[in-house]
């Protein structure tokens, strides 16, 4: 199918059915429409994928089919976060001007590309930049919780379903690749751990391209795309000539282990075999190339030795792969069937019932008949259950082995369950004083150790000590650095219930994303129970991953550029970063503030970025949704940089658990292990009473500087414990010490300035932490920790 005449120019056509500018004009929408696919070289056309993809993403509304449809004017509309709810206003746009943009633009790529499948896959990574409104012009004004690109990405998906007689079959497949943890945090070195997360991006996407090069990359859902480094490669390799670079480092592992797609149901059982055997084939690749390697390293420079067996008996052993497809069926019986076959649960059977009585109510009152696209949520969440199942009973390999490498019997030094097989050698600095430190790894840590050389990228990552001697107290007068401040920041960052996001259990209620003049529609008794029900879509879905998408995007800069630090992997909601200790907390704010798209401007490359509200202005216009009401927690590690790598990961992850688990979420906890050995592990909700909680601190911290408060005069507050004088006496407390110390005898305003931060501070963070009243203290001392060193 994907290699006739015509399924190119049919995919083609699905993506320019509607216009991005529809929703500013609906009256014209197809005048547009015909325009683009003039400038296409194409005839516009729309056929039966509208419909389906329309019933993925909408709620099914009555009056449909009569007069009293609900229209929205364009004084009217509006765009609905499709996370958080939040409704906001669109700007005025030289209507015009932009459909004249758009068509030249079309044009060039189609001069660019001939060919009906290069041109397709350029239009189709480029459409999105077509204008800057791109992600927040709705497909539908009365339900405007979604994107016009949601929508024609969904409707070239579902063309691309047609089987071979010539009937539109889609079918839902998941596909997913393991372990990840293990495999991730099986490391001594920074790029070990840079390593583990970029193997598993590069596995997965070698299926993620056997399915965009079958049926194109519209049809994958989840994860979103467009932008990405390895499709950007697969494109230019294949000869399609784009406009726009990837949005994305390609150094970054930018992928989760799972995908979600759209495939012909008579196709399904082949293309889920052959990304299985894609992955396969480029992890054997790998581990060819490094045995290769291995085998021209005749003077020992890069290991010591190897067992060659042994290697090629355990790449076997990874990685663990598993998939499920199902049809999606194209009425309510159908849809009954597939849930009672999966499932026994009589609540989600009821749920199912009561959504189906609904569909013919609304049937009823004037609505469209359902099909392959409604029941979209249900038939997700067998599948999931299926996939959750293959991997409860993970079904492993055999592995008994009493090998050696030499004439050692060791394990694999990082863990994995194997025995070590080479003996690897990490060069020393200094090498004419120094021995090589010798790791001794099984297959999958060996390749990972030569990853970055197998794949040519060019990924370095400084010692730990090089980045300690970037705090800014190490840069002496001359330019020179000199370590007097020893402490380096380890930050682990993850997004808060990711799992229910994803799976939609906190997706919003119909009456949160419909228009309020549409909402109007399921007054009457009969449909009100609709309003209630959670809208959970392809849409949903794609936002949630380009949202991520564009998160993963902007967090290179923030870290790298803005705080000097050393990005190891930022995979959608994850973050790890190494960082100088100086910077890696407000870096940690920063970051939280970049993913709820509140309270933070950026540059880069010149354009700026400014996020408000939940949403991010690009260049002063509104640009695309970030998640909202959705938040992340982060765990923060500050020891010397001597201290074992793996040990400061170690307690940054543990702190992150402590704030999530112990802080209820949407917090930050740190993990303090000084030179001398003391240990302390405090955090805070990184809001308290509307005040940033970081942010503050860094400000009473300048001031105090400025008033040349010691810090003896913080481990006063200290040393009278709060949890004695009680909340209700902070004001007094600040106010005896600071008439004490030296600060009484600086300029008033000054004095007065520091005096009100350091009271509602205390005061708002009084209850932060229930293992530690004194936690305020400790975030200030902390923070002067991370700007001196250890103070002599």
């Amino acid at each position: 199918m994907a290699n006739s005449a015509t399924f190119w120019k049919k995919k083609i056509l699905a993506l320019l059915h509607d216009p991005l500018t529809k929703a500013l004009d609906i009256y014209n929408h197809e005048i547009f429409a015909r325009q683009f696919a003039q400038a296409a070289r194409a005839i516009h056309d729309r056929g039966p994928e509208d419909h389906i993809a329309s019933a993925f993403d909408r709620v099914p509304l009555p009056l449909e089919r009569t007069l009293g449809q609900v229209r929205i004017s364009e004084s009217e509309f509006y765009y609905i976060h499709p996370l958080s709810g939040e409704s906001i206003g669109l700007p005025k746009v030289q209507l015009d001007s932009l459909n004249k943009k758009i068509t030249e633009q079309i044009s060039e790529l189609r001069e660019l590309n001939e060919d009906d499948e290069k041109f397709y896959h350029a239009l189709w990574w480029e459409i999105a930049n077509f204008s800057n409104l791109s992600h927040v012009l709705p497909a539908d004004t009365r339900i405007p919780n979604h994107s016009i690109l949601d929508h024609i990405d969904l409707t070239a998906a579902v063309r691309a379903t047609e089987d071979d007689a010539g009937n539109l079959s889609p079918a839902l497949l998941g596909f997913q690749i393991g372990p990840v943890q293990e495999i991730i945090a099986q490391a001594r070195k920074v790029i070990d751990l840079w390593a583990g997360s970029y193997l598993l991006s590069l596995l997965i996407y070698k299926a993620i391209e056997r399915v965009g090069l079958s049926f194109g990359f519209d049809a994958i859902i989840y994860p979103y795309l467009r932008g990405n480094p390895f499709v950007y490669d697969t494109l230019t390799r294949s000869g399609v000539k784009l406009l726009t670079s990837p949005t994305i480092d390609k150094k970054v592992a930018s992928l989760p282990n799972i995908f979600l797609a759209l495939v012909p149901i008579d196709k399904a059982q082949r293309i889920a075999e052959e990304c299985k055997q894609a992955v396969i084939d480029e992890w054997m690749r790998l581990v060819n190339e490094t045995k290769r390697l291995l085998e021209s390293d005749t003077a020992c420079k890069i290991h010591e030795l190897h067992n060659f067996e042994e290697f090629l008996e355990q790449a076997n052993l990874f990685p663990s792969i598993n998939y499920s497809f199902i049809r999606l069926p194209s009425n309510q019986e159908d849809a009954m069937n597939v849930v009672k076959t999966y499932f026994t649960d009589s609540e989600f059977i009821s749920e199912m019932q009561s959504f189906l009585s609904l569909l013919s109510e609304v049937k009823r009152q004037g609505g469209y008949t359902p099909n392959e696209g409604s029941f979209y949520k249900f038939i997700y969440k067998v599948l999931t259950a299926q996939l959750a199942a293959q991997k409860a009973i993970r079904s492993f390999k055999g592995y008994v082995s009493d090998s050696t490498v030499g004439s050692e019997r060791v394990p694999d030094a990082f863990g994995g369950g194997v025995r070590a097989c080479v003996i690897v050698l990490d060069k020393p600095k200094d090498a004419e004083t120094e021995e090589p430190k010798k790791d001794y790894l099984g297959t999958v840590n060996t390749v990972k150790r030569f990853l970055n050389r197998l794949l040519g990228l060019g990924v370095r990552y400084e010692s730990t000590e090089d980045v300690a001697l970037m705090n800014d107290v190490n840069l002496t007068e001359s330019g020179e650095q000199k370590l007097r401040n020893g402490y380096i920041g380890v930050l682990v960052m993850d997004g808060d219930n990711m799992g229910k996001w994803v799976s939609g259990e906190f997706a919003l209620e119909a009456s949160k994303v419909l228009h309020e003049k549409a909402r109007k529609s399921f007054e009457n008794a009969e449909l009100k129970e609709l309003l209630n029900m959670k809208v959970f879509t392809p849409a949903y879905q794609r936002n949630l991953s380009r949202t991520l998408a564009l998160f993963s995007a902007l967090v290179k800069y923030v870290v790298e550029d803005k705080y000097k630090g050393m990005l190891v992997y930022a995979g959608g909601d994850d973050v790890l970063a190494i960082l100088p200790a100086d910077k890696v907390i407000p870096c940690a704010n920063d970051i939280r503030k970049m993913y709820v798209g509140d309270g933070l401007e950026l540059t880069v490359d010149g354009t700026s970025y400014k996020f408000e509200k939940g949403f991010v202005y690009k260049d002063g216009v509104l640009y695309a949704p970030m998640m909202g009401s959705a938040t992340m927690s982060a765990g923060i590690a500050i020891a010397n940089h001597k201290l074992p790598l793996q040990m400061t990961i170690n307690l940054a992850r543990e702190a992150e658990r402590y704030a999530k688990y112990k802080l209820g979420k949407n917090a930050f906890a740190i993990s303090v292990v000084r030179r001398s050995g003391q240990r302390e592990l405090f955090g805070s909700k990184w809001e308290a009473d509307g005040l940033d909680a970081i942010g503050t601190a860094y400000e009473i911290t300048e001031l105090a500087e400025r008033l040349n408060l010691s810090s003896r005069g913080l481990y006063k507050l200290q040393a009278e414990d709060l949890t004695v004088v009680g909340k209700e006496n902070i004001e007094k407390l600040v106010s005896y010490l600071l008439r004490r110390s030296e600060v009484k005898k600086k300029p008033e305003h000054t004095y007065n300035d520091l005096k009100t931060k350091l009271i509602a501070y205390l005061t708002s963070l009084y209850d932060q932490d229930p293992n530690e009243k004194l936690m305020p203290i400790k975030l200030l001392l902390t923070i002067r920790l991370t700007k001196r060193g250890d103070e002599r």
